[in-house]
């Protein structure tokens, strides 16, 4: 009996300690939301999941980061439609930074051969140009039609290249020339379609961990000759706050040497690289790491007094950061995200208390 009775009590405690600590509810994040001003800077996302969002969590989702992102390759029209409308209803209320739009794309993934390499300029080559301008006339055709109808100005503010096809090569000149090229062709299709948007590449100059004798490697996606305004870097690693400076001040010095002097963080909230006894890491969708995390990173990218440049070596040089980027996309594959977003949103404002659920 007392060995049943042990047993049964170790299965128990090992069952709690397993357990996940649960969601909260869409309804719990709103009013969460609803309670805190907008971020200071602009912040885009991977796609937004439109299929499972509502109306009211979109809002004060969009109210907060001033942008609404949308699949340039996926979109349809009734995303666009309910993006402008819902950017409209925000822009109602004349907040100091209106609400806008963001295009994410995968430019070079889609019709250009995979096994070919930069220098080939054949078919599949103006195919994939081609295809870009389609698609992204596509964009601005359903966003000019949708201002008309709902009496908005909603403006695509900024076109989200994430381009991880080719790699640059130390020692061959004319393949970097020719990389360079392409990158430049689908910059100037962005800038003919949106004169004046922001244009962003994912990893451009990133320095990011990794298992090199150094522990730190530069994404070799870029010659850093193509044309860009802002480098970017990927803070993946969330609980680890020393990494997520390191990686900013290191990038925003490969940029400074380049002469450029903006970094755009690519932020992963309740997700992001977990280290493995079997590899270096593995990213996760699911990471429920301690809030804590999320709201300091919220204040250190969002709050001036950590940004200071007397603070650029305690903390990292975060006034570098004009915007912000999240992956993976809000509301979607990471089941914590949304209680991440309240914490990191809290941290911005300086905010001292978590969003956590009431005990039970």
């Amino acid at each position: 009996m007392l060995r049943s009775a042990i047993i049964l009590l170790v299965v128990l405690v090992s069952s709690l300690a397993g357990a996940a600590e649960p969601v909260p509810s869409e309804e719990q994040v709103i009013t969460w939301l609803s309670d805190l001003e907008p971020l200071p800077k602009v912040h885009y996302s991977w796609p937004v999941p439109f299929d499972s969002i509502s109306d009211e969590l979109l809002t004060e989702y969009v109210r907060i980061t001033h942008a609404v992102s949308i699949s340039g390759e996926w979109h349809e029209s009734d995303q666009l439609e309910r993006a402008v409308r819902i950017c409209g209803e925000v822009n109602a209320n004349n907040p100091d930074i209106p609400a806008s739009i963001g295009v994410n794309y995968s430019v070079w993934h889609r019709r250009f051969g995979k096994d070919l390499p930069p220098t080939d300029t054949g078919p599949t080559h103006q195919a994939e140009l081609d295809y870009l301008t389609e698609r992204l006339q596509s964009v601005r055709d359903a966003v000019t039609a949708a201002n008309q109808r709902h009496g908005t100005n909603i403006e695509v503010s900024a076109i989200l290249y994430d381009s991880e096809h080719f790699h640059a090569k130390d020692d061959d000149p004319d393949w970097n020339r020719a990389l360079t090229a392409k990158y430049d062709a689908a910059w100037d299709v962005a800038r003919e379609i949106f004169p004046g948007v922001r244009i962003e590449w994912y990893a451009r100059g990133a320095v990011h961990p990794s298992a090199s004798p150094t522990g730190w490697s530069q994404a070799g996606y870029f010659t850093l000759d193509e044309k860009g305004d802002s480098f970017g870097c990927s803070l993946y690693h969330g609980p680890e706050i020393g990494y997520t400076r390191e990686i900013f001040r290191r990038t925003a010095a490969l940029a400074a040497e380049h002469g450029c002097d903006q970094v755009t963080p690519w932020i992963a909230l309740a997700s992001g690289y977990r280290r493995q006894t079997d590899k270096y890491h593995e990213f996760s969708l699911d990471w429920n790491y301690d809030l804590i995390y999320s709201w300091q990173l919220g204040a250190e990218v969002n709050h001036a007094w950590f940004g200071a440049p007397e603070r650029h070596e305690r903390f990292a040089p975060w006034n570098k950061a004009q915007v912000a980027i999240f992956y993976p996309e809000p509301f979607g594959r990471s089941p914590y995200w949304g209680q991440h977003f309240v914490a990191y949103v809290r941290g911005a404002h300086l905010i001292r208390e978590l969003p956590e659920l009431d005990d039970e």
